[in-house]
């Protein structure tokens, strides 16, 4: 019952998912690089943020592009 929730929740909010950890973490390696952020505290939450939103925006419109 539970493990049927779980994989239904995560094959409706797939694009979501990996928007937010993949994307996201291509982001903050990415932002990490820049000398000029690479003190910002929390930067993380901007990139792992745009992953998510990215991710939101993929699962609205049902497809990346």
């Amino acid at each position: 019952m539970i493990i049927e929730k779980i994989l239904n929740h995560i094959s409706n909010w797939g694009k979501f998912w990996f928007g937010l950890i993949f994307l996201g973490s291509i982001f903050n390696a990415a932002l990490e690089k820049f000398n000029f952020l690479s003190d910002t505290p929390y930067i993380w939450v901007l990139a792992f943020g745009s992953g998510a939103l990215i991710g939101l925006i993929a699962k609205i419109r049902g497809a990346w592009l």
